[in-house]
């Protein structure tokens, strides 16, 4: 009982170790993002009525000429987007550099977006060269100062290229500068109200090296699905007048690149391998999930870690009390409650608990351990219930076995058969509990002399014992017997009624075979039984060698 409650501990502790060590390094990193792809592309995801991309597409390039256009064709749309009364303006489109072939846009620009009111102007990071340090790129000086806000367009994206996450605060040195979104936001009548912002925060609260990309409300993403897509209007039907008023009139307005070619583009958990969204769709799948609530933040690895631990061991103690051939069930039943766990916090608590891990740990656990109680299953059907030496089944299947292996390598093979001396009368006298007692006592004796990987104690029947001793001479076998013969007697069971001795006794058969002196037919069985014959004739308490031709 104590070493199967070890055995169990031991078990557990080795889950926890699993559990813990796969989560925290991520290492099933991949299969997770399978499982939240899956659950996020059927989310049912829809866009918000409030927000309109304003597109800056094929037609609108054929109609205006290349890209980029001059500044005074921005502050026109901006015009027209100011009389149409939208909520506000992200303009997903860089001002950094002063438009040389247009001098006057720049200040046109910065006249329009001030009357407007309400426009926010994107915040890029970089490189100053090459895998140099990162440097925060911000609009012409007029450009942010006219701005109703500033928001950072960083898009963080995962190894395997699919932009699922964001960042809603992030700067140089200090996360200082919401996402473009989140500026948009921000702008709405009683923003500054609205609560806390939703996401994973950063646990470094140190100040950063102003050098460093310091990164702050870790957030998953709940895109949108294709089908339900955003609405759109061209950037040329705005500047001509011809988009529905209604179409512009409290909306959020987003501006930037569709048209292939001319910006980055993403991959996204609910798109196809060769289906991208442009940057101004991610801004505005963001700003979607702010304006209905839904954002989905990471658990911290505080609270994973005991999820975790709980799912795994909590089956495991099941396990204990439950067929091994149900095994299979309980670990359908886990497995499938750590899946629908998973998606239920994220469609429900707007948690993302990455399942895998835990799976992982768990089948691993139960796999291992229904192996190791079929094995201790088999070992109880080869074994004797009362002495733990292998039963009379495993101790012909292994006999035919050493016969074989002996004549194919021609190598000695030695049999000792034991019959406890006066058994019968033993029990009589003192018990069966008594004569149980003896037996296993005797077995254990046994067992002490029967060493090697290859030999078998076993019971062979009622009272009478055996041992199977590959590669082993009749003189060795016999010094074995010998042996096992002073140890029953040190053994010092008394019996007093004994007419042999007054403590319980053992008599020896020994039998050997060697295959390249008698060939390949045996009677090893047979002599050994006659050996053991011989041992009680001659007065019992011994042991006694079958003549053989094999030289000692």
């Amino acid at each position: 009982m104590l070493a199967d409650l070890r055995l169990r501990s031991l078990a557990g502790l080795s889950a926890i170790v699993c559990v813990v060590a796969l989560t925290a390094s991520a290492l099933t990193w991949r299969f997770d993002m399978w499982f939240y792809d899956l659950l996020l592309a059927h989310s049912g995801q829809v866009a918000d009525d409030s927000i309109v991309m304003v597109v800056i597409d094929d037609e609108s390039l054929s109609a205006l000429g290349r890209w980029p256009w001059p500044r005074g064709i921005h502050a026109d749309l901006l015009e027209r987007l100011r009389e149409s009364g939208a909520r506000g303006v992200a303009m997903d489109v860089s001002f950094s550099e002063r438009d040389i072939a247009d001098p006057v846009g720049d200040a046109s620009l910065a006249k329009a977006i001030r009357r407007n009111g309400k426009v926010v102007l994107p915040v890029m990071v970089e490189p100053s060269q090459p895998d140099g340090v990162l440097i925060e790129v911000l609009p012409l000086t007029e450009l942010a100062q006219a701005a109703a806000g500033l928001g950072h367009v960083e898009v963080d994206v995962d190894p395997d290229g699919v932009a699922r996450q964001a960042y809603l605060h992030a700067g140089l040195g200090n996360a200082q500068w919401p996402v473009l979104a989140l500026a948009l936001f921000d702008q709405a009548p009683g923003a500054g109200g609205r609560g806390a912002l939703p996401g994973l925060r950063n646990p470094d609260k140190t100040p950063a090296s102003p050098y460093l990309w310091v990164r702050d409300h870790h957030v998953m993403i709940p895109y949108v699905a294709d089908d339900d897509g955003f609405q759109r209007v061209s950037y040329l039907d705005v500047l001509r007048g011809t988009a529905p008023a209604s179409l512009l009139r409290d909306r959020w307005l987003l501006i930037g690149v569709t048209a292939p070619g001319i910006g980055d583009t993403l991959l996204t958990p609910v798109a196809s391998t060769d289906t991208r969204i442009s940057g101004v769709e991610y801004q505005a799948n963001l700003l979607n999930m702010l304006v209905r609530g839904n954002a989905i933040a990471p658990l911290p690895l505080a609270w994973q870690l005991p999820i975790a631990i709980a799912l795994v061991l909590l089956p495991l103690l099941l396990h204990a009390r439950i067929e091994a051939r149900r095994t299979w069930l309980l670990a359908l039943g886990a497995g499938g409650t750590i899946l629908v766990l998973s998606a239920v916090l994220l469609y429900y608590g707007r948690h993302w608990f990455p399942p895998m891990a835990t799976l992982a740990t768990l089948l691993l656990c139960l796999a291992l351990w229904a192996v190791n109680r079929l094995q201790h299953s088999q070992r109880l059907a080869h074994s004797d219930a009362l002495t733990r030496l292998s039963n009379r089944r495993m101790f012909d299947v292994m006999l035919a076995r050493e016969l074989g292996a002996a004549r194919r390598g021609n190598r000695p093979l030695s049999l000792l058969l034991i019959d406890v001396d006066h058994f019968k009368h033993y029990n009589d006298t003192y018990g069966h509990q008594a004569g149980d007692d003896a037996l296993r006592r005797i077995a254990q004796a046994i067992s002490g002399r029967a060493r090697r990987p290859r030999d078998v104690p076993a019971r062979y029947g009622g009272d009478e014992l055996a041992v199977i001793l590959p590669e082993t001479t009749a003189h060795a076998a016999q010094a074995i017997a010998d042996h096992i013969v002073r140890d029953v007697r040190g053994l010092a069971i008394a019996r007093n009624e004994s007419e042999v001795a007054p403590v319980m006794t053992v008599s020896i058969g020994v039998a050997a075979y060697f295959p390249i002196l008698e060939g390949h037919d045996s009677d090893l069985l047979e002599r050994a039984d006659a050996a053991l014959y011989q041992a009680k004739e001659k007065g019992r308490d011994r042991s006694y060698c079958a003549e053989t031709t094999v030289p000692s």
